[in-house]
């Protein structure tokens, strides 16, 4: 008879519910997909309680979004702030221990004071997606929220058996950017799909559907090419890349290249370049026979792609535009203006932003922007009154790492950002060096991969607010994977015996 009552139960609990869901998905508006994502969110709540650390892992490189809350976070945000609880209620009721990495935690916790102290004093935390009047809080919480992230990711080791699946996860969720791009050619019957899908790298396509740009460029591909590529080297490395009884490797890597080549950014294709050989330089390959070999390669296969560069597709030209300081180049004129154009914009930025860091060395900016000053900068940029990169100035993307950090947070920001780089090659140095055997290859991609992004952040492309995530990504994969940080082993010290026939001496 009980067992009757709770079958009677479940079904006045689920045919009703299942009726509202029904009725949800026949109207999709913002109110039902936000009702629908609550139920399920109910639904799944006992399997992220049980998986949370591993989701957190999954979905910190992806495009994944929640689009019908305020702000439109980014999936990882919310998913960290949900692992984040969990281990401070393990850690207080005594159930798991944090592991400890005090030469990042220490940089960690001065740069949040940093960001603290700078919102309250110059504002922004009272932002539109806290119900304020201003703009610029997005900035703070996922600076915020990728610190928390971290010490969330640090909350439990991976176990050795199941590292590898870890790792591949972490890297190849990456390859949800593609899908940006996949809904927008699909048609507006898929644009629903942009509440859970970011469409940050959707931009170049419209651009040109709407005359203002003359690539049309597939900015997810670049985010996936990097997913592809960094798996491929943390699961093999270099040297066994090139083994020719599983070409399959080698062909992962020419995809990877592909796509940064289609992406149409000249970024993404040094990227891949710098972190190919940083990891060379790394494997120490180039104390062996592989470094005459692989410049022989890269002669053939780039000597052709420069030759017959016009022909390609406006996308790869453009990509290829990377090389124009090194080799002239021969690509179509109207993709080289916008190549050069797009330069010579950031370089004029630059050159009227630098005179303004001696003015936020002591408290930065921060990242407050007043609504009316973006409106009437907006109108007169599209008047002409204005250069086109006031906009950009006023709302805070300076399309450089040092200045994203000296304008925001002055020179505290920028001594806690020097701090937390300089200690994460440190921490990843030494796994790498006196860590499991087991890991050394990770490790070493880990170590390569955080090194190439330090200098593309410092010389080519950074912005803090949105890289932050990245640099702590990285390191909290390596410090959860290897349990902490792994030192130098204790040498016993030797100390030679005392000969039995050895006869004090008295003192005179």
């Amino acid at each position: 008879m009980l067992n009757i009552h709770r079958l009677l139960i479940a079904y006045a609990v689920a045919i009703p519910l299942a009726l509202m869901l029904g009725y949800l998905v026949a109207t999709p508006d913002l109110a039902s997909i936000a009702a629908l994502g609550f139920v399920l969110f109910c639904l799944a709540l006992p399997l992220v309680i049980r998986w949370h650390h591993a989701l957190l892992i999954v979905v910190w490189n992806s495009a994944l979004m929640l689009g019908f809350m305020p702000g439109q976070p980014r999936l990882w945000l919310v998913v960290a702030a949900m692992a984040f609880a969990m281990a401070a209620v393990n850690h207080v009721t005594g159930l798991k221990s944090s592991l400890r990495a005090p030469e990042l935690t220490k940089p960690l916790l001065f740069l949040l004071a940093v960001v603290v102290v700078t919102a309250r004093y110059r504002g922004g935390l009272g932002s539109r997606v806290l119900g304020g009047s201003g703009y610029g809080g997005r900035g703070y919480i996922y600076i915020l929220g990728a610190i928390i992230g971290y010490f969330a990711l640090t909350a439990q080791r991976i176990p050795i058996d199941k590292s590898e699946r870890m790792v591949k996860w972490f890297f190849l969720s990456g390859l949800t950017f593609i899908l940006s791009n996949l809904l927008y050619v699909l048609g507006p019957a898929f644009y629903v799909l942009y509440n859970f899908i970011s469409s940050d790298f959707v931009g170049t396509q419209v651009a040109v559907d709407y005359g203002q740009n003359v690539v049309e460029r597939f900015g997810g591909l670049g985010p996936a090419a990097t997913a592809i590529f960094c798996f491929v080297l943390a699961r093999w490395g270099i040297r066994r890349i090139f083994e020719w009884d599983k070409p399959w490797r080698l062909m992962l890597l020419i995809v990877a290249i592909g796509a940064a080549l289609f992406s149409g950014f000249r970024s993404q294709v040094g990227l891949l370049g710098a972190f190919f050989v940083m990891q060379f330089m790394v494997e120490g390959l180039w104390k062996t026979a592989f470094l005459p070999l692989f410049c022989l390669l890269l002669a053939l296969c780039l000597t052709p792609m420069l030759l017959f560069a016009n022909k390609m597709p406006p996308a790869v030209q453009r990509s290829l535009a990377v090389f124009l300081p090194i080799f002239p180049v021969e690509i179509n004129p109207d993709v080289r203006v916008e190549a050069l154009n797009s330069t010579q914009w950031r370089h004029e930025m630059w050159s009227e932003v630098y005179p303004e860091v001696p003015r936020y060395l002591l408290i930065g900016k921060g990242y407050s922007i007043d609504p009316v000053d973006l409106y009437l900068t907006e109108q007169a940029t599209q008047s002409g009154l204005l250069n086109n990169y006031e906009l950009s100035i006023v709302a805070g993307d300076y399309h450089n790492g040092p200045l994203s950090v000296l304008i925001p947070f002055g020179m505290f920001g920028a001594i806690a950002v020097l701090w937390l780089l300089g200690a994460g090659v440190k921490v990843l140095y030494w796994n790498y060096r006196y860590g499991d055997a087991r890991l050394r290859q990770v490790n070493m991609t880990l170590l390569s991969f955080f090194l190439t992004q330090c200098i593309f952040f410092f010389f080519v492309f950074g912005a803090i607010s949105s890289q932050l995530v990245m640099f702590l990504g990285i390191l909290g994969l390596n410090v959860s994977l290897n349990g902490g940080v792994c030192r130098r082993p204790a040498v016993a010290r030797q100390t030679a015996p005392s000969s039995p026939l050895a006869v004090p001496v008295p003192a005179a």
